[in-house]
C-alpha cells in the first residue's frame, strides 16, 4: 500500500516512552493531563512528576505529586522527558520551542469523546480505510494534512502538524449560496456571524446549540441578523431526548445515562416540518462541530445530504477514527462529493476539518 510503508515505519511514541530510562514529566494540569497520565498507566508507563508553566505554579499538587516550575524539575531531575498535557493554539505553541531544544518533547493525542487512541496500532489496524480516504483526496494539501496528522498521532512528535502553507482556506464557491445553512455546534453565535458576514446571500440559518448558557449567548449575538432560527437542542440521528453527559464551554456531550435531558433533533425531519420549511428553502450548507456526535448528525442528516447536496464543513478530530470515518460516510451518502481536509494551527491535532463538496 502506497502509505503503508510511510506509517509502519514510524516509532510509536509510547513505545518509546515505555523504553525511556530518563524521568518521565508530565507537563501540565487539568482534565487533559488526567486523560493521558491515565492512557500512560493503563500501557505501563508511570510518570515522576509534573511541572507547569511559571504562572500556574502555586504550591498546588496534581495526582499525588507537587508541582514543579520547569527550572525546579531541571535542577532536581537534570535530564528528563516531557509529556505535553495541554493544548496550544496558533503562535502560542511557540513556547515550546526553547523546552523542546533542551529536553524530548511527546504529545500524546488521546481523543476528547469516546474510547480508544488514534495510535500506531489503530491506524494500521484501519490502514485500508484510511487508503481509501487518501486515495479519494480532492487536492495535494489535504493528503499532506491526513499523513501529517496520522505521523503526528504515531511519534508525538509536534513537528509534523507544523506545515510552512496555508492549511485553511475554502474550495471555489464552498459555502457561497442563496439557500439555507445549518451550524450545529453554534456555542455562543461565533461561527454564525462569521457565516452571515462571508456569505450575505443566505436565504437563512438554523443554529443549533444545546448547552443552556452558551444557548442563551446565542440568541443575544445573533439578534441582529436576518433571518435565524436559534434551537436550543442537539444534533442526533432520532428525534427524543438524551441524557447530558458532561459540559464545558464547548463541551455539553450526551449519551445514555447521563443527568439532566437535552431535545435531540434529526436533520432529515427538522428540515421537513411545514413551520420550519414553508417555503421549501433547500439546505446549501451545513457546518456541524457537535462534540462527538458528529457522526450522529450526519446519519440523521442523510436523506437531506442526498436531495439538497449542501457544502458540509465538520469537524473530525473529537473521537479516535474520525478523521477517516466521517470523510467515508460523507462519501457514501453521495459518493460524487469532493473530499478535502483542512486544519487550523493546533498542538495537539485539534481543529482538523472536512470540507466536503459537489461544486466543480
Amino acid at each position: 500500500m502506497e502509505i503503508l510503508s510511510q506509517l509502519s515505519a514510524l516509532p510509536c511514541q509510547y513505545e518509546s516512552l515505555k523504553a525511556e530510562k530518563r524521568p518521565i514529566l508530565l507537563y501540565g494540569m487539568g482534565d487533559g493531563a488526567e486523560k493521558i497520565y491515565s492512557e500512560l498507566h493503563k500501557r505501563g508507563i508511570e510518570a515522576q512528576g509534573v511541572f507547569a508553566s511559571e504562572g500556574f505554579v502555586r504550591g498546588q499538587s496534581f495526582l499525588g505529586h507537587r508541582v514543579m516550575s520547569l527550572s525546579e524539575a531541571e535542577e532536581k531531575y537534570k535530564d528528563f522527558v516531557c509529556v505535553l498535557c495541554f493544548a496550544l493554539e496558533g503562535e502560542k505553541a511557540q513556547i515550546l520551542k526553547p523546552l523542546r531544544e533542551k529536553h524530548m518533547l511527546y504529545s500524546p493525542n488521546v481523543p476528547v469523546y469516546g474510547e480508544g487512541v488514534c495510535d500506531k496500532a489503530f491506524i494500521l489496524e484501519n490502514i485500508e480505510k484510511i487508503q481509501k480516504l487518501y486515495d479519494c483526496l480532492a487536492d495535494d494539501l489535504s493528503r499532506k494534512i491526513l499523513m501529517s496528522v496520522l505521523k503526528y498521532n504515531i511519534t508525538g512528535e509536534i513537528g509534523y502538524l507544523q506545515l510552512e502553507e496555508d492549511t485553511f482556506s475554502y474550495p471555489n464557491g464552498f459555502f457561497r449560496h442563496s439557500k439555507r445553512h445549518i451550524d450545529v455546534g453554534a456555542y455562543d453565535g461565533d461561527s454564525v456571524l462569521e457565516y452571515a458576514a462571508y456569505n450575505e446571500a443566505y436565504a437563512d440559518i438554523a443554529a443549533f446549540e444545546p448547552d443552556k448558557a452558551n444557548f442563551k449567548k446565542l440568541k443575544q449575538n445573533t439578534a441582529e441578523l436576518r433571518n435565524i432560527l436559534c434551537e436550543n437542542a442537539a444534533v442526533a440521528d432520532k428525534d427524543g431526548a438524551s441524557g447530558v453527559m458532561g459540559k464545558g464551554n464547548r463541551g455539553t456531550f450526551l449519551g445514555e445515562g447521563g443527568s439532566g435531558s437535552i431535545r435531540t433533533v434529526k436533520l432529515d425531519t427538522y428540515c421537513r416540518q411545514p413551520n420550519i420549511n414553508a417555503d421549501g428553502v433547500p439546505v446549501g450548507s451545513m457546518k456541524i462541530d457537535a462534540e462527538g456526535m458528529d457522526r450522529q448528525a450526519i446519519a440523521g442528516a442523510a436523506n437531506l445530504i442526498y436531495k439538497n447536496r449542501p457544502d458540509i464543513l465538520v469537524a473530525v478530530y473529537h473521537r479516535a477514527g474520525d478523521i477517516f470515518e466521517i470523510p467515508l460516510l460523507i462519501r457514501n451518502c453521495d459518493y460524487k462529493y469532493k473530499l478535502y481536509l483542512r486544519k487550523k494551527e493546533y498542538v495537539p491535532a485539534w481543529d482538523v476539518f472536512l470540507l466536503a463538496t459537489r461544486k466543480d
